[in-house]
């Protein structure tokens, strides 16, 4: 359906993006070395590197720096696991797990949802010997809940060492729960623990494409072998090492959406509508039949409100909203009373 807008003034509410912009420090690094372009950005990122393993408290063999976590997610699906054997990931979350893995024709194995919940248990029954790789986003992406820290330890405990049980931590900084697994402390038992971290979310750098993964020194290896040089670009690498140290901006995000995430799950749950609880930047909501959802993303689409239909990420009945400011929640409550 085309929409046409009442005005210009169009609320993209479609991909988790901080509604407070970039971190300031992070346009002021660019904007005091944009006229550095002309010379070619470090390989594999070392000082941006250094500055990752020196805020986690880390060694940089532990830190693989990546052009957003698309490109570590296409090298670990397309070069870690060979033929015969197989991925599993949730039958619901971040739809470009699935995407690579019928790019690189891998063998995909997909694990039940229960209430919209990750099911340790049922990734764990769809293991065998020949699952290579198990990706979990946490919390997951569409419906925003985690697995807490005792369901990632059962699931540790239940799979091969040789599996690679892999993390997609890009909402982590926006989680209040604290039973949110400590996964590089994790890591220092169970070495088969990969962490994919980003900072096109709170850090407000989603243009730029900068993302990171924490895991083994033997990991870190594979990593660096299969990515060509220079794919992150210069001002990507120094926008995130200035967002890093960008904690009062981190702070402001965090309690700005926690705010405006509290206000809006009250009022879409007095409105009657479905929701799951979350614990990230954006909320799940879901509708008993396909029809009632595209009649409420029209109408919110008719009032510039632009969300995310689920059908991609595998729900057809469903829709995500970005959590905006908490002034703009307000527009999304009155525009959904019936």
């Amino acid at each position: 359906m085309a929409y046409k807008y009442k005005n210009l003034n169009i609320e993209k509410l479609s991909q988790n993006e901080n509604p407070l912009g970039p971190s300031p420090m992070a346009f002021k690094a660019i904007s005091e070395q944009c006229k550095t372009i002309n010379r070619y950005p470090e390989i594999h990122s070392t000082t941006l590197k250094s500055e990752i393993a020196s805020h986690l408290e880390l060694n940089t063999d532990n830190i693989f720096v990546s052009a957003g976590l698309v490109e570590a997610l296409d090298i670990l699906i397309r070069n870690f696991i060979v033929k015969g054997e197989n991925l599993i990931i949730p039958k619901l979350t971040f739809v470009v797990y699935r995407l690579l893995a019928e790019v690189f024709d891998v063998e995909t194995r997909f694990s039940q949802m229960k209430d919209y919940r990750i099911d340790v248990d049922s990734i764990i029954e769809s293991c065998d010997d020949q699952t290579k790789v198990i990706i979990i986003a946490n919390p997951n992406n569409p419906t925003g809940n985690i697995i807490i820290e005792k369901e990632l330890i059962k699931l540790l405990k239940n799979v091969s060492q040789h599996t690679y049980v892999v993390i997609d931590e890009a909402y982590c900084e926006y989680v209040s729960d604290e039973d949110y697994p400590n996964t590089i402390k994790l890591q220092k038992k169970y070495t088969n623990l990969i962490v994919l971290r980003t900072f096109s979310k709170i850090y407000g750098l989603a243009g730029l494409r900068v993302g990171y993964t924490i895991a083994s020194k033997e990991i870190i290896k594979q990593f660096d072998y299969y990515q060509p040089p220079f794919t992150v670009n210069k001002m990507a690498a120094i926008a995130a090492a200035a967002a890093l140290n960008d904690k009062q901006f981190v702070k402001d995000s965090f309690e700005m959406n926690l705010t405006a995430r509290t206000f809006l799950e009250k009022e879409l749950s007095i409105l009657g509508y479905n929701i799951v609880s979350s614990q990230s930047n954006f909320i799940f909501v879901f509708f008993n039949e396909r029809v009632e959802r595209d009649k409420i993303f029209d109408k919110l689409a008719g009032n510039n409100l632009i969300v995310r239909k689920m059908g991609p990420f595998g729900d057809f009945r469903a829709f995500r909203i970005t959590i905006p400011k908490l002034e703009n929640c307000q527009k999304i409550i009155d525009c959904l009373r019936y």
